[in-house]
């Protein structure tokens, strides 16, 4: 054989060797620090996740992994450190911050949360099942919030809970779901403790109980107190006004008699101001919407005062300014109300002139399409210093000390003309000059009324009353009066002594001549009240007008008269002009032509 020949294959065959073991070397080396790489990256993410940054260290060469290592060792520092502050975060928050797992058991708990169960370490309650600290009431809808989180909502609770050493507490609760390093979901919650808030809440309902108690019982003294006042002022002035229509009164007794009629009157005025500032106190003043004619409410008012207007030698004047609507919507009886209070103000405090009343109304509100209303008060009286013009606004207070001793009054009825103008929307407004007299103005948000105004006056349809009338009231003397008014009016009258009596004589008639027309029932009786005798009349189907008649002025009793089966009421001392439109409306007979 040719060595020579062979020398060629030979030294291939070597250098082939060769490159395969250099070959086979380096790709088990670069094997090897793959494999070291990734054995430091599992290390560096298990001390990222144990928040523990010695183990982040260096290891064998890893050649061309170095820099992505070095990059993830970067990133574990970073999280680690995010980590801290995060774990720092918690461990120092006010409130409890918890981690329960599925089963409902505690994984962790911050030093706050322990503190509010009373638990001295965390070694204590781990594994613990929180429902157990919860109170049995409040147990099912705490597992029903939990099992809702754990399906991925966010849910808040507050619940009674009792720590360790057996006290009660309050805690509020905001819970979310989170995933734990195994992919399991657990809830988060962070708890403050509200036992305080639950205090305070216990007290104000405490105190509004005993407040709304307080309001209940003022308003049954008020009922009680309206019905003791007005019960005997019926009779007074019931018989003064009999007396007052008698032929066989001798003309010396008539100015006592007018005496009589016009303090019952001005004590009935005392009264009706001071339930106003109470039921105004209460809360209970109301008002109602109606359609109604200003202009003729206005003329009215200032006709009834004419009189007393006349008497103390002043003149009175209206003047109703060119393109003001003359019918609106609002409560005519409270708007009568202030500007009869505003009237006789103005008639007391003014000694020679006279009173200007100017109604006027400005533009329309284009998002509540009302006017703002002023009708204005203004005299030529004394008038009141700068210095006391809010004053006479205050309840029980004039402008001056004197004022009272020298012009009378209780100082309630600016107070309540004011709030009943708020009530309304509006306001009552004052200007004054010492000597010069005073303007008050009533300043009213208002709607025009599409009902129309009548025009030139109709010829009104004669009518007569006739009828059957049963009178039920307890009361001897006020149940004598009003027989006496009704028979009067040409009425055949009988009467009863309470609710039972009324209720059998109302249903104890057979024939239909024998039947009432009519029943005025008194409310507030012995033996059966006038609800429970209206509501068992209703019951047996008697179908015929209900009047009820109460001493007491609240709006709660009207009501209540209402729903018991009363078609109207009738308030004491009773008004002879709403006792005769009543007696139309129920008992009103067209004469014929």
């Amino acid at each position: 054989m040719d060595l020579a020949g062979l020398a060629w294959p030979l030294s291939f065959a070597a250098f082939g060797a060769a490159m395969f073991s250099v070959c086979t070397y380096r790709r088990n080396r670069v094997r090897g620090m793959a494999v070291a790489a990734l054995e430091q990256a599992y290390e560096t993410m298990l001390s990222i996740e144990k928040g523990d940054l010695s183990r982040i260290h260096g290891g064998p060469d890893t050649g061309p992994f170095a820099e992505q290592l070095g990059t993830i060792r970067s990133i574990g520092h970073h999280l680690a450190a995010r980590s801290r502050h995060l774990s720092a975060i918690i461990e120092a928050q006010p409130e409890c911050v918890k981690v329960v797992d599925s089963e409902g058991r505690l994984v962790h708990m911050n030093p706050a949360g322990l503190r509010m169960i009373s638990a001295s370490s965390m070694a204590k309650v781990r594994g613990a099942e929180i429902i157990n600290l919860i109170v049995e009431e409040h147990r099912e809808a705490y597992l029903e919030m939990h099992a809702d989180v754990l399906q991925g909502n966010h849910r808040t609770m507050t619940f009674e809970a009792i720590g360790l050493n057996g006290d009660r507490l309050w805690l509020e609760t905001s819970a979310v779901p989170l995933a734990d390093s195994s992919g399991n979901i657990v809830h988060l919650a962070v708890t403050r403790d509200v036992t305080e808030r639950k205090r305070q809440e216990a007290v104000v309902r405490e105190a509004t109980a005993r407040a709304e108690s307080a309001n209940r019982s003022k308003s049954v003294f008020l009922a009680n107190m309206s019905h003791e006042l007005r019960t005997p002022l019926t009779a007074i002035i019931g018989y003064s006004d009999l007396l007052s229509d008698s032929t066989g009164v001798e003309e010396s007794h008539k100015p006592a008699l007018e005496a009589i009629q016009g303090s019952a009157e001005h004590l009935l005025a005392l009264i009706n101001d001071v339930l106003d500032v109470s039921k105004i106190e209460a809360g209970h003043l109301e008002v109602e919407t109606i359609p109604f004619d200003l202009r003729d409410l206005v003329q009215r008012t200032m006709q009834s005062l004419r009189q007393g207007v006349m008497e103390a030698g002043l003149t009175l004047k209206l003047t109703w300014d060119e393109g003001t609507p003359r019918m609106v919507e609002s409560d005519p009886t409270r708007i009568r109300q202030v500007l009869t209070n505003l009237l006789s103000n103005a008639t007391k405090f003014t000694t020679e002139g006279g009173i200007h009343v100017r109604v006027s109304a400005g533009p329309r509100h284009p998002q509540t399409a009302k006017l703002d209303f002023a009708i204005a008060v203004s005299d030529t009286g004394i008038g009141i210093r700068k210095s006391a013009l809010e004053r006479v606004f205050s309840p029980f207070q004039q402008a001056e000390a004197s004022t009272s001793r020298q012009f009378g009054g209780t100082g309630l009825g600016l107070t309540i003309s004011r709030e009943i103008a708020a009530e309304m929307g509006g306001d009552l407004s004052v200007e004054s000059t010492v000597g010069a007299g005073a303007c008050f103005t009533l300043s009213l948000p208002l709607k025009i009324s599409d009902a129309e105004i009548e025009g030139s006056p109709r010829r009104e349809e004669e009518s007569t009353i006739e009828g059957r009338v049963l009178v039920v009231e307890d009361n001897a003397i006020n149940r004598r009066v009003l027989s006496e008014l009704l028979t009067r009016r040409g009425l055949e009258v009988e009467t009863a002594i309470d609710g039972l009596d009324g209720s059998r004589r109302a249903t104890g008639h057979h024939e239909p001549e024998d039947a009432f027309d009519l029943i005025f029932m008194d409310m507030q009786m012995p033996v059966q009240d006038g609800y429970a005798a209206t509501r068992e009349l209703r019951a047996k189907g008697l179908t015929i007008p209900i009047i009820a008649l109460t001493a007491s002025a609240m709006a709660e009793d009207r009501r209540r008269c209402t729903d018991a089966g009363c078609n109207a009421h009738l308030a004491k001392p009773i008004d002879n002009v709403l006792l005769d439109e009543l007696l139309s409306e129920y008992l009103g007979r067209v004469s014929p032509e």
